[in-house]
């Protein structure tokens, strides 16, 4: 069968016989890529159990899934000159005969049958499915649940409004003072995903040596280490400007200037 360059690469990419690292703009066929290398992996006889496709997300997921079912639903339906035109367009150049036609129309029932069915999955419901079967070997909870990235971020809000209101709440207004961003999402998200590095009692002299500072460095040391004398004389000026504007960002700007209002050696 006669096919243009780009049919063919994707025909080659969808042979199971070889593996293969797929890499393509969006919406240049991607899915239906891994859709037909499945769909050839069952015409191999390969039993629907024994496939696993992962993707990053349920819409991506429930999208593959459709639409390989909706293929081995119309195979089932065609006529045996269309399936056999249907198969070659697929990538299979062999000789069709009766035999493999009528194994091309069961496949549909057989992906339904299947005891677990074909395998369609996200990485983390796949990563799940492994950790429920092995929780003691992980040291999980038989019980857990997976949390979904929209309710991480609402705990992780909600966990801070009480950092904010409670005993700590000295703590997390001088850590504010430092901070620099307009949103806290992205900070208490990298602090729960390095949360093994806060159970830690560290003090000072661990802080400095972890990240490889000098234990008598402070803020204003650092300015000086950093910053010429220049360079200190402009923070300053401009320091001064900001302090005398009118609205609100121009004070807070000028207060977290203020640390470079420094003597000029």
């Amino acid at each position: 069968m006669i096919r243009d360059d780009a049919t063919q690469r994707q025909v080659d990419a969808a042979n199971p016989q070889i593996s293969t690292w797929l890499a393509a703009n969006a919406g240049s066929g991607k899915t239906r890529v891994l859709t037909d290398r499945v769909a050839r992996l069952l015409l191999e006889d390969v039993s629907p159990q024994n496939i696993l496709c992962l993707t990053y997300t349920k819409a991506a997921a429930a999208e593959m899934q459709n639409r390989l079912f909706k293929r081995l639903g119309d195979w089932a339906m065609m006529q045996d000159d269309a399936l056999r035109a249907n198969l070659r367009q697929l990538g299979v150049d062999r000789a069709i005969d009766a035999d493999q036609l009528r194994a091309a129309r069961t496949l549909f029932a057989r992906a339904i049958e299947t005891p677990g069915g074909l395998k369609i999955q996200t990485i983390h419901s796949f990563c799940a499915s492994v950790l429920r079967r092995f929780p003691l070997e992980a040291g999980v909870s038989p019980q857990f649940r997976e949390m979904e990235d929209r309710a991480a971020q609402l705990l992780r809000a909600d966990v801070m409004d009480q950092l904010v209101q409670g005993a700590a709440s000295g703590v997390v207004h001088r850590m504010l003072r430092h901070f620099s961003g307009d949103d806290l999402a992205k900070l208490t998200a990298e602090v729960a995903r390095h949360k093994d590095a806060f159970l830690q009692d560290m003090d000072r002299a661990d802080i400095c040596r972890t990240l490889d500072l000098d234990p008598a460095m402070t803020v204003q040391t650092l300015v000086l280490r950093v910053l010429d004398a220049d360079a200190i004389a402009a923070i300053r000026q401009l320091q001064q400007i900001c302090a005398t504007g009118s609205n609100h960002a121009t004070y807070k700007t000028a207060d977290k200037l203020r640390i470079c209002w420094l003597p000029i050696a």
